[in-house]
């Protein structure tokens, strides 16, 4: 009588970390600033991907410490309660939209200034985008 076993499993390769790249840009990114950030290449829909435009919504930020942004689409959003309408003039004169339920945490290393500058949102543009971030977060229990 023959019985079958599952092969050994195989001992798992340890894992290489990425590297660390250097940043492009020499101040700390601030709250409300928008850069360019060079989003992964693998990235699996409805991940935000390619090179797109972002707003900083994290604080107390480093150079070479993670950074809370919310990316920014020119792709229509329709009635989207996540979404935010950005003025023309923050980004190339395009329509863009803030994507309030994409929260994404990045290197500033991927971040880059937009046209030589380092637009900034209003005060109420910025507070409107940071209502839709809370607003599609849980909040607690009592």
């Amino acid at each position: 009588m023959t019985i079958e076993t599952e092969p050994a499993p195989e001992s798992p390769q340890p894992e290489q970390k990425p590297p660390r790249v250097q940043t492009r840009i020499v101040a700390a990114p601030k709250l409300g600033q928008v850069y360019w950030c060079d989003f992964w290449r693998d990235a699996q829909l409805p991940e935000m991907w390619k090179t797109r435009p972002i707003i900083v919504i994290s604080y107390k930020n480093l150079l070479h410490g993670p950074c809370l942004v919310v990316p920014t689409t020119t792709e229509p959003q329709g009635s989207s309660p996540w979404a935010y309408a950005l003025p023309r003039d923050i980004i190339d004169g395009q329509s863009n939209w803030a994507v309030c339920n994409h929260l994404y945490t990045v290197a500033p290393s991927r971040l880059s200034q937009v046209k030589g500058k380092i637009p900034k949102l209003s005060e109420a543009d910025f507070n409107e985008v940071l209502m839709r971030v809370l607003k599609w977060l849980p909040t607690l229990r009592p």
